[in-house]
């Protein structure tokens, strides 16, 4: 296996602290959600994971119908992180991604683009049987019947 990327994030505080990329172009303060105990507004890791899954998960979308040359002319996506708590205590995450597809696609097209995209994305692979992953295609562009 061929390394393609690596990266460094520096992080300190825990929820409530900060985070940093190792070449500073990132730095955030992080805020516990006022729904889990926090006490002001900001963005906090769960923020950070759907955003951060949702726009690989998009990419890989996007990877699959240029290589496939299907009729998609624009896409973006919605994610949902949702953070229950079990029977024994231990936090579980369960995330909804919906893509909005514009382009000349049916929608069996569409629903297969998000399963293959789903194959090939690696934060889809690192959570696999780990969290719940719900998927939905929208079409914004109706094709006629």
């Amino acid at each position: 296996m061929d390394l393609v990327y690596k990266t460094t994030m520096l992080t300190q505080g825990g929820r409530a602290g900060q985070v940093q990329s190792d070449d500073g172009d990132l730095k955030l303060k992080l805020a516990l959600p006022r729904e889990m105990g926090g006490k002001e507004g900001g963005i906090n890791p769960e923020q950070l994971f759907a955003a951060a899954f949702s726009a690989c998960f998009e990419h890989s979308l996007r990877h699959i119908a240029r290589q496939d040359r299907l009729p998609l002319r624009g896409c973006y996506m919605e994610s949902t992180l949702s953070m229950y708590v079990n029977f024994e205590g231990a936090y579980r995450m369960a995330l909804s991604l919906t893509a909005f597809m514009a382009g000349t696609l049916d929608q069996p097209t569409a629903d297969s683009l998000m399963e293959r995209a789903k194959g090939i994305c690696p934060y889809a692979d690192a959570t696999r049987g780990n969290m719940t992953l719900n998927l939905k295609a929208v079409l914004d562009t109706r094709v006629a019947a």
